[in-house]
């Protein structure tokens, strides 16, 4: 016996056993890693819970989450920690870089 696919996440239609994507919505019906392999490296491709925002193995981002069936609380939660530096350049100018708003030197 097989096992009855999961329905669509977004649409909750009954997919075909082979069927990767939603053939009414487009949604991906498995939640596997976005790490995709390149020239570099193998890629992750591990299949995850369905509420998983991110990769229980590698910690990248799942599909469902890249096409935002699923989020996180958290707002900086998807994005490397050197991209939020320019974030509190504009939210902390006078905590961290010693500028007041508008961004010219405090004298």
């Amino acid at each position: 016996m097989s096992k009855n696919p999961d329905p669509c996440i977004r649409c909750s239609t009954i997919p075909n056993e082979k069927d990767k994507y939603c053939i009414q919505c487009g949604a991906p019906l498995e939640n596997r890693c976005s790490d995709e392999p390149g020239p570099l490296k193998k890629g992750c491709k591990h299949v995850n819970v369905q509420d998983a925002a991110f990769c229980s193995k590698c910690g990248e981002p799942t599909l469902f989450q890249l096409h935002g069936l699923v989020t996180t609380g958290y707002d900086y939660a998807s994005r490397p920690i050197f991209n939020m530096v320019n974030n509190w350049e504009k939210i902390m100018p006078d905590r961290i870089f010693g500028q007041n708003p508008k961004g010219s030197a405090k004298g």
